[in-house]
């Protein structure tokens, strides 16, 4: 019996002596818990604090306009979406071979004649284009036009092809047109660089039917001017333009002298005309020599008439006939060297085309200058340039146009007058006042 209970009382003692830790163990408990019940209820205060003031502001932004951020951001994108819509942008890529049958021992500058593709039995990388503009076709509207060329064509339009002959021209970069445009009241006042109003041809050779420019293009008339042109129409079919301009075929003034461009056209259906016209110093863009003097005050008179006729859906027209002439030359080479005498120069183009089916179109250009005192084209007494061009066109795709021609030329003068060395030979000094050109030339066009 003593055996049997002493296991309870050892028990029963154990359990008193641990009673009051046991005791102490549960007051710390329970102050733990007190201490998080105390801190969820400062946290349950705060966050219906934090939610009050939510809500107050809630309330207080539907008393007041909301800014429209969303709505200024769409119309900044709509205003950039109507301005790029208005930007045309156009171009091309054109390459061309050319070779001349006199196959003159020198090939730089074998075709005395034309404007561009100038040497012999080459390769060439003519012109690689981006025009930008806006039209100002409204009343308060404003435009602009930025028309650049890459390659040999530019180095020629720019003075540098003649420069450094055979160097790296597909280099070179020309500005053809920048220019700024304003419409008031349907009057267009254009601000800068601009091609001529002058001419059938344009710088563009994809714009043209011929691969090369004629002999009126690149001898009777200015190319380009820098100025300011107005233009309008006085009926839907009645148009003019007037401007005042440095000269002919000069960004910068060279003198105090400014010249004049004007045109007066009509359109009507398949009929198309203009008189076009230059009154100033010509910027002695003749080829036998003017004193400084002269350059500087005196004046040269062009003008030129255009007209176009669309005969049917495939057959289409074109002529030009241009008189022109520049006051008091002073002759330094020639038959005329040491005179000083008016020059005149004149000369016809007609040419059509044919399109003989969507895709291929065949075309023929000729034409005369006739430069009386040999300062346009040679020097020389009554020298005449004679030229006949047939092209064939084919559009490989919508955008890449092939084009293949031939163009003879001709140029004489008076017996006394030597130009027989104006279109080299080869292997011989001596030359020939004829040539014959192949050329073949594609070009990617886009726009």
């Amino acid at each position: 019996m003593i055996w049997t209970k002493a296991p309870n009382a050892v028990i029963t003692a154990t359990l008193l002596c641990f009673a009051p830790l046991l005791a102490r163990a549960d007051a710390a408990s329970d102050a733990r818990l007190a201490a998080m019940e105390q801190r969820m209820t400062q946290l349950e205060d705060k966050l219906a604090t934090s939610e009050q003031k939510v809500a107050e502001q809630a309330e207080l932004l539907k008393t007041q306009a909301t800014p429209a951020v969303g709505a200024g951001t769409e119309e900044v994108v709509e205003e950039i979406d109507v301005f790029l819509s208005r930007v045309d942008v156009a171009g091309y890529v054109s390459a061309s071979y050319v070779y001349n049958a006199n196959n003159p021992k020198n090939p730089i500058y074998a075709q005395a004649l034309n404007q561009f593709n100038l040497d012999h039995n080459t390769f060439n990388l003519d012109a690689a284009a981006i025009d930008l503009s806006m039209p100002a076709d409204a009343p308060g509207r404003a435009g602009f036009q930025l028309d650049i060329n890459f390659g040999d064509n530019a180095a020629i339009l720019g003075g540098y092809r003649f420069n450094t002959p055979g160097s790296f021209s597909d280099n070179f970069v020309e500005v053809e047109q920048m220019n700024v445009s304003y419409n008031w009241n349907d009057v267009v006042f254009k601000f800068g660089k601009f091609d001529t109003l002058l001419g059938w041809e344009v710088i563009d050779i994809v714009a043209n039917k011929q691969v090369t420019q004629g002999v009126l293009f690149t001898y009777a008339i200015p190319l380009y001017h820098t100025g300011l042109l107005a233009s309008s129409k006085f009926t839907e079919e009645f148009g003019w333009a007037l401007g005042v301009t440095n000269g002919w075929n000069n960004a910068t003034d060279t003198n105090d002298n400014k010249g004049l461009v004007g045109q007066l056209n009509f359109s009507s259906g398949p009929f198309f005309t203009a008189l076009s016209s230059y009154y100033g110093s010509d910027g002695n863009t003749g080829f036998t020599g003017q004193s400084v003097e002269n350059f500087n005050t005196d004046r040269a008179l062009v003008l030129d008439w255009v007209g176009s006729f669309k005969a049917s859906d495939t057959v289409s027209l074109w002529s030009e006939i241009n008189w022109s002439y520049q006051e008091e030359v002073e002759f330094v080479s020639g038959p005329f060297a040491g005179s000083e005498r008016n020059a005149h120069w004149y000369g016809a183009m007609l040419g059509g085309a044919w399109q003989a089916t969507e895709k291929f179109y065949i075309s023929a250009r000729g034409e005369i200058l006739r430069d009386s005192d040999g300062y346009r084209i040679a020097a020389g007494d009554d020298v005449t340039a004679y030229t006949l061009t047939g092209t064939l066109g084919y559009n490989l795709t919508d955008n890449l146009l092939a084009r293949f021609e031939v163009r003879y030329d001709d140029l004489d003068s008076d017996p006394q007058s030597d130009t027989s060395a104006f279109f080299p030979q080869g292997g011989e000094n001596n030359g020939s006042h004829r040539d014959l050109q192949y050329i073949a030339n594609v070009a990617y066009v886009f726009d």
